[in-house]
């Protein structure tokens, strides 16, 4: 029996397969090269479970992450090291990422259609005029903060060193706001439904409210690694940075 709120309260050894998934996947994030072989294992394990009428809300819950890790895991093609793709509404980064969100949706929408649930259980609706009328606000005084945050990150004046390297943000090109806006985009729809969506909901059954957010939570940090960043020193904080906002993102999910 589980918790309405806060932490399952089943025997701990019960707990065992659907953190083993969880475990899994985490592994699929933080070791790229494992991920195929993790949403292999799983579009195998959910019909089976489903024909076999097998409690299979983890393996729903798990997949579209699992779906997204392994198209990450192919590799992002690098843009054009002569700078055109920053203006390029078609660039090779953006559509990838696109190409990426789409996969990540199309398991997602086919698990929803299957088991009978809707987007709105899963968080994705308006929300109440207060809570939209907020969320702009707070788009129009962040926004501002987070592109200045972005040029000091990319001159190295946080300690000397620059998470991903050097870079300067060029304003002389507002149409660069056109392909950032798309990889920003379908990145923001692809991981809220899959983390604070899939996972954070159709995990509730067997850990509980808390435990599910804590295990999307995780994993969602353990996926923002790799190859990206210069240094273990900069993965490292990054990663316990959004495993903090992906927890905080699906209390305010399930209260929004």
């Amino acid at each position: 029996m589980t918790a309405a709120a806060g932490w399952s309260r089943r025997r701990w050894t019960a707990h065992l397969p659907t953190i083993s998934l969880v475990a899994a996947v985490g592994v699929a994030a933080l070791v790229r090269p494992a991920a195929p072989i993790v949403l292999f294992a799983l579009l195998l394990a959910y019909p089976l479970a489903r024909w076999r009428r097998l409690a299979s809300s983890s393996l729903a819950a798990v997949l579209p992450a699992a779906t997204i890790l392994a198209w990450r895991s192919i590799g992002q093609p690098a843009a054009a090291p002569d700078g055109l793709d920053c203006a390029n509404i078609l660039s090779t980064p953006a559509m990838w990422r696109l190409l990426e969100a789409l996969a990540g949706l199309f398991v997602l929408l086919a698990l929803v259609i299957d088991r009978r649930a809707s987007l709105a259980g899963l968080g994705f609706h308006r929300g109440s005029r207060r809570v939209r009328a907020l969320a702009l606000v707070v788009l129009l005084v962040l926004g501002p903060i987070a592109i200045y945050a972005g040029t000091v990150v990319g001159q190295g004046s946080i300690g000397g060193v620059s998470l991903f390297g050097a870079y300067q943000l060029d304003f002389s090109q507002p149409l660069a706001l056109l392909p950032a806006l798309i990889f920003a985009g379908s990145n923001a729809l692809a991981e809220e439904l899959a983390y604070r969506g899939a996972m954070r909901t159709w995990l509730v059954p067997a850990l509980g409210v808390t435990g599910a957010n804590a295990a999307q939570a995780i994993v969602f940090g353990l996926a923002h690694t790799g190859e990206d960043f210069t240094s273990a020193a900069a993965v490292i904080p990054t990663m316990l940075a959004m495993m903090i906002a992906g927890f905080v993102g699906g209390v305010i999910a399930r209260r929004t």
